[in-house]
């Protein structure tokens, strides 16, 4: 009788652990290409659909637009609802 009330929560957490695992889409925030290199954005401004989405970091000296990518590939331009980058906080 007492290993079946210790199996249960053993099996709960495997199934919890299994289930976190589970999940298969990939969610990016986008990649922008930073002086040749692939870099991801650590959070997504990008929102809406029917145009291509760009960002801009407030503290860049240089004042860049930088076009966000859907992946590390750098092909597929990321979706956005405004004409208009938007204003990241920090530098590149």
């Amino acid at each position: 009788m007492k290993k079946s009330k210790i199996m249960i929560p053993v099996m709960t957490l495997g199934l919890a652990v299994g289930l976190a695992f589970a999940n298969t889409t990939t969610q990016s925030n986008g990649w922008i290409n930073l002086n040749g290199i692939p870099t991801q954005l650590d959070t997504d401004p990008c929102e809406g659909l029917n145009r291509e989405c760009s960002v801009i970091y407030q503290d860049d000296p240089q004042g860049r637009i930088f076009e966000v990518y859907t992946d590390m590939s750098l092909t597929t331009r990321k979706a956005s609802g405004v004409d208009t980058p938007y204003v990241i906080p920090g530098t590149p």
